[in-house]
């Protein structure tokens, strides 16, 4: 059966690698919030945190209608962001209304390690400046953040990956165990 696949969890814990290589070996698309948030950046201003919010909020609207569309034809996507109980309820009820499968991946990790690869993340990868403007510039606002999203209410079961003494691979077969096949 055909799935609309969520990877979602913690900042820094892997999700959009995850995203790249599921694509490749199921052979299905997958979309990205972040790559979504830097097209919108490059033709809409965000000079404040405001406007910010507002292509992020626009890229959450676009994956929603992503796995909507999808939904309706029975086909597989992968859907990658941080995402929050609200469009995860919205998704959820969309995938409902369709009777499509939908499967919620959710990478963390130890929050001193995820903080550390933010860091690294944000200064030695040319990150595109609209991530750029967040404002978690220390461990305990990094992990409000973290700990206000792993809290929220569990919408759709979560299929937990602990990402912190993983390589990259050791995630890929994890996360293959937890979907199986798309038949």
């Amino acid at each position: 059966m055909a799935k609309i696949i969520i990877i979602s969890g913690d900042l820094a814990a892997g999700k959009s690698v995850l995203a790249k290589k599921l694509s490749r070996h199921y052979q299905i698309p997958y979309f990205s919030k972040a790559r979504f948030k830097e097209i919108l950046g490059e033709k809409i201003s965000f000079e404040g945190i405001d406007e910010n919010k507002n292509i992020s909020r626009s890229s959450y609207a676009l994956l929603r209608h992503i796995g909507w569309r999808v939904a309706q034809v029975k086909g597989s996507v992968i859907l990658e962001a941080n995402f929050h109980t609200e469009l995860l309820e919205q998704i959820k009820r969309d995938v409902e209304f369709t009777g499509h499968k939908v499967e919620l991946l959710y990478l963390t990790g130890d929050l001193d390690v995820l903080f550390e690869r933010f860091l690294y993340r944000e200064h030695y990868e040319n990150r595109h400046p609209v991530h750029l403007t967040h404002p978690l510039r220390s461990l305990e606002e990094f992990e409000n953040y973290i700990l206000k999203l792993r809290n929220e209410p569990e919408v759709l079961p979560r299929k937990m990956l602990d990402t912190t003494n993983c390589d990259q691979e050791m995630i890929f077969e994890k996360a293959l165990k937890l979907i199986g096949s798309l038949d």
